[in-house]
């Protein structure tokens, strides 16, 4: 099955994350009940149980923190965007923390390292083809929303023809150490 861990977040911001992405046009806009901080893509796995298993200590050790959302931009670059996100100022550096220690935690389940370093972002859909994204599009300061990270959940993501289907398998509180 293909996954990945990700932090969910409230209806409310995924459904101002999801118009914000319709008014980009050409965009492949992500559903609002498919919008997550991604921490980590595994890929194919056959078994949920050893990755599960492996990531219980780093949430009961990874105290809960604030993500803020502001800023929306483009990778790689806007006269070339394949990828419109939505940033992560306040709680940045801890879910690079817990990107890291999810790193760790998989290693000795043979998944090879991620090739580009962690970025907090929200994706909020994808080009076809790249494209030059327009200035406007592209605000480093709107304020989009809050969320309390205080869960990691592993899904199971099954790609079809309307889009993916996002499947919970796991949920695993961040506890801090409680």
């Amino acid at each position: 099955m293909r996954a990945f861990l990700a932090i969910p977040l409230p209806e409310a911001l995924r459904r101002r994350l999801a118009d914000e992405a319709k008014k980009v046009p050409g965009l492949s806009a992500q559903r609002a009940g498919t919008i997550h901080l991604t921490i980590r893509f595994l890929g194919e796995i056959d078994d949920d149980g050893p990755v599960a298993d492996a990531l219980g200590p780093v949430a009961a050790a990874f105290p809960p923190f604030d993500l803020e959302l502001s800023g929306l931009g483009v990778f790689p670059d806007p006269r070339r965007a394949r990828v419109y996100w939505a940033g992560v100022g306040r709680g940045a550096d801890e879910a690079q923390a817990l990107a890291a220690a999810v790193e760790g935690a998989i290693r000795p389940l043979g998944f090879s390292p991620e090739a580009r370093p962690f970025r907090a972002h929200v994706t909020l859909g994808r080009f076809r083809n790249p494209r030059p994204v327009p200035a406007p599009l592209l605000d480093s300061h709107v304020a989009l929303g809050a969320a309390r990270a205080d869960r990691l959940v592993l899904y199971r993501s099954t790609l079809l023809p309307e889009g993916a289907l996002h499947e919970p398998l796991r949920e695993l509180s961040l506890l801090g150490g409680m």
